[in-house]
């Protein structure tokens, strides 16, 4: 009696243990880890298999390593790498020192006009780098830039003063665009700095610059060198400046070899795979640095409790100076690009503004857009996609963020790691992979806007993930348990409790990952068809074919205006959230 007793015990532990297997949550966790797992390996293994396998008029043959052996035993290879490299650190570096100059004005300064200076960086964000590149080259151009004409004008020089076809320009066109990034991450690290520590340093007789460099610098450093290296890892990833900019110039980089590789008749995709792999390799270890130089950064911490609001630094008689140098540097890497995208716009040719020209503008560039057919296609695809892909990341990351805060088998980590992971996989790469991916496998979603779709999910997902994983932090599990014992079931707990809480997180979400889909371009140039263009591949291609530079400008406006709209929305949820916090 009793064995049977221990019989039936060990029959039902052993059903209970299968059963509990089987709960939704586990269920839900399941798919997460598969659908993360496919989004970021099906790509990764295409790029390592593509770059492994014989080039054949049908497709991937079989194993060789002369792929590596053709792009890695050119000498220019090394050049690729030099070139690559200058541009990454320099764009990492004046970006860093433009960002986190205008958080320190806004965080740390009573200096006029710090709210503006946010909306400011916002609205930056919101002009696709394709459109800020044009807007530089119809500016300082050799041969067609207005400012270098009026300036040739003006002192009498023979030659253009600026040339925007170097490294020089590369790098500051990319960083002109890039610089709120780095005030974004800059930011709340000067926000939570408690001033108190610079001051105990001051009455001890310290002058200003030790200060700055012996207080200040050491307890941003965590923030400094994290902000470096992501920045780094965006700009050896860019597409657009080295396509527009590089290409005239000769100045080749990894992004625009990469592209060339795959649409040169024959495409070679076994070099462009192989030579993926080393960018692949080096934004993963600027990635891999990043997380270590962010990972003691508690140890940096100066302020603990919600309530803490530094003091503003008074600057006296500093504070009109300094507030008209951020001023002036908005006018130049804002201004001047969004002034040049509207004044050409009501022109065909290039011309220099000036006041007795306005009566000759026209609206003729918006009105040949709008009977444009491939425009009108090209801007319903862009919508859409903006609009799936934001929904499809929102409601991913909303439950895989939940699974990896509140799951309560250890793994769970391995949910948000897997799922932050293409944040290291530049979008070149993803484009290509994906491309290579779905040619091999019969799945029919190749030439079509589903995957565009799978790509921009793949791209944005850590995005998704960084916004509500900090906002499920923030509320309370016992909020969910009580809600549990009264009754309440998973969907209803995340219908009636979590989603009301993460509302505004959501929105701000949803918004901001639109944006970046309606900006894309880098992945968008691989997989977009004939029926399938979108605004960036389109503003592209009329550019490059040479026809009106105001259709192009008029085509960016078109295309800018609603992402001011939408990025003022998202200024408007970012007080929501900073309100209930």
């Amino acid at each position: 009696m009793a064995a049977g007793s221990l019989q039936s015990g060990s029959g039902e532990g052993f059903a209970s243990r299968i059963a509990g297997w089987f709960r939704l949550s586990n269920l839900v966790l399941v798919f997460c880890v598969v659908l993360a797992g496919w989004l970021v390996f099906v790509p990764l293994g295409s790029l390592i298999y593509i770059s492994l396998a014989e080039d054949t008029p049908i497709g991937p043959g079989g194993f060789t390593l002369d792929n590596f052996i053709n792009a890695y035993a050119d000498r220019h290879l090394l050049v690729l790498f030099r070139n690559s490299m200058i541009y990454g650190v320099g764009t990492a570096v004046v970006t860093l020192v433009m960002g986190a100059g205008v958080a320190w004005v806004v965080e740390r300064t009573d200096a006029p006009g710090r709210g503006a200076f946010h909306v400011m960086s916002l609205m930056s964000f919101a002009i696709p780098g394709l459109l800020t590149t044009m807007a530089w080259i119809l500016i300082f151009s050799p041969n067609i830039g207005w400012l270098n004409k009026l300036m040739m004008g003006w002192f009498g020089l023979s030659e253009a003063p600026v040339n925007i076809y170097t490294m020089t320009g590369m790098i500051w066109a990319l960083s002109s665009h890039y610089f709120p990034l780095a005030y974004l991450l800059m930011g709340p690290a000067f926000r939570v700095l408690d001033i108190r520590m610079e001051e105990a340093a001051t009455v001890s007789g310290a002058r200003n610059w030790q200060v700055a460099t012996r207080v200040t610098l050491p307890l941003l450093r965590p923030a400094i060198l994290s902000t470096l290296l992501l920045l780094f890892v965006r700009g050896i990833e860019s597409f657009e400046v080295p396509r527009l900019l590089g290409i005239p110039a000769d100045i080749a980089v990894f992004t625009t070899e990469i592209q060339n590789a795959t649409t040169e008749v024959p495409p070679a995709f076994g070099i462009g795979a192989a030579l993926g792999m080393t960018l692949l390799l080096i934004c993963v270890l600027g990635v891999f640095l990043y997380r270590r130089a962010t990972a003691d950064a508690s140890a940096y911490a100066t302020v603990t409790g919600k309530g803490y609001q530094p003091t503003p630094l008074a600057l006296g008689r500093w504070r009109w100076p300094v507030s008209l140098a951020a001023w002036a540097m908005f006018a130049l890497a804002l201004g001047l690009p969004l002034f040049t995208l509207i004044w050409q716009s009501f022109f065909d040719a290039v011309t220099v503004p000036n006041l007795a020209m306005i009566g000759e503008g026209s609206i003729r560039n918006y009105t040949f857009l709008f009977s444009y057919p491939v425009f009108i296609t090209a801007l319903q695809n862009s919508g859409a996609l903006g609009a799936m892909a934001a929904t499809a990341v929102v409601a991913l990351a909303f439950v895989m963020a939940w699974i990896a805060q509140r799951s309560s088998t250890k793994h769970g980590w391995a949910l948000d790691a897997l799922a932050f992971a293409p944040i290291a996989i530049p979008s070149v790469i993803i484009g290509a992979s994906i491309l290579f991916a779905y040619i091999m496998i019969p799945i029919g979603v190749y030439n079509t806007i589903w995957i565009l779709l799978i790509a921009y999910v793949t791209m944005y997902l850590p995005y998704g993930m960084r916004f509500t994983s900090g906002g499920i932090v923030q509320i309370h599990k016992e909020l969910e348990e009580v809600a549990q014992v009264s009754g309440a079931s998973l969907l209803q707990i995340f219908r009636r409790v979590l989603i009301p809480l993460l509302a505004p997180v959501l929105i701000a979400a949803w918004l901001y990952v639109f944006v970046l889909a309606v900006r894309e371009l880098a992945a968008s140039i691989f997989l977009a068809g004939p029926g399938t263009q979108v605004l960036g591949t389109i503003s592209l291609t009329m550019w490059e074919e040479g026809g009106s530079f105001g259709a192009v400008c008029a085509l960016g406006m078109v295309q800018i205006a609603p992402l001011i709209v939408v990025v003022i929305l998202l200024r408007r949820m970012e007080t929501i959230i900073s309100r209930r916090g």
